[in-house]
């Protein structure tokens, strides 16, 4: 048997505690959490989850403090572009960013960064997060901060790349990824990048080492182009 305590702090419809549910049964989970901002989808959710053993909290995640700790964290943050986060907002959010991962992210990195970066208070120790994100952190310059976060204060242990080709979800408006880590200090000496298909069936896998990660800016080109860089 499990020991889960989830948490989604996008929770939405809950679509990834419908995934759960359909692979661990009810009594697997000790406690579940989700954090919704829009008060009708919350609502709905509520309702709709009202049997289910879930506690659907209507609020702001980048503006709460947590109720417990988790053990497994899966969320598709909102993709808010730094343009559209207000001006006293955006200082409100980078402050607690910074203050819980100890992370300074640039002014250009979208809602989903922070998001990302403040759930590690809300996990664990040893804890695991999945994230569904837009990849475009792989590459740009305000991704760095992450990158490093990423590679030095957890352990990334898999990043996982879909085709842009492949319709996944229809009202993505950009590449995604799925950050998978755990909320301890890295031991692994290497992570496993896959692409296209599925999660669970790749096209593509290979593992990457951690000091060639820290040293190559563009990560998408990972799992593709490894013998350019001497591995």
């Amino acid at each position: 048997p499990y020991d889960i305590k989830f948490c989604d702090p996008a929770f939405g419809t809950g679509a990834f505690y419908s995934a759960l549910l359909a692979e661990a049964d009810v009594n697997d989970i000790r406690m579940a959490t989700a954090i919704e901002i829009d008060p009708l989808i919350a609502n709905a959710s509520c309702d709709f989850w009202n049997d289910c053993n879930i506690n659907i909290i209507n609020a702001d995640f980048t503006d709460i403090q947590p109720d417990d700790y988790y053990n497994l964290v899966i969320c598709n943050p909102p993709y808010v572009r730094h343009h559209l986060i207000g001006a006293d907002n955006k200082v409100r959010i980078k402050d607690k960013t910074e203050i819980i991962s100890g992370v300074k992210l640039s002014g250009l990195a979208g809602l989903y960064c922070h998001f990302l970066l403040q759930s590690v208070q809300w996990m664990d120790e040893g804890a695991v997060a999945g994230w569904l994100i837009p990849s475009e952190f792989m590459d740009v310059n305000y991704g760095k901060a992450i990158k490093n976060f990423l590679l030095s204060e957890v352990e990334l242990f898999r990043i996982h790349r879909y085709n842009p080709g492949d319709v996944q979800f229809e009202d993505a408006l950009v590449s995604s990824a799925v950050v998978w880590f755990r909320k301890r200090k890295p031991t692994t000496k290497s992570v496993t990048f896959t692409y296209g298909g599925t999660l669970e069936f790749p096209k593509v896998s290979k593992d990457i080492s951690v000091d060639v990660l820290h040293n190559e800016t563009k990560w998408t080109l990972f799992p593709f182009f490894p013998h350019l860089l001497g591995i």
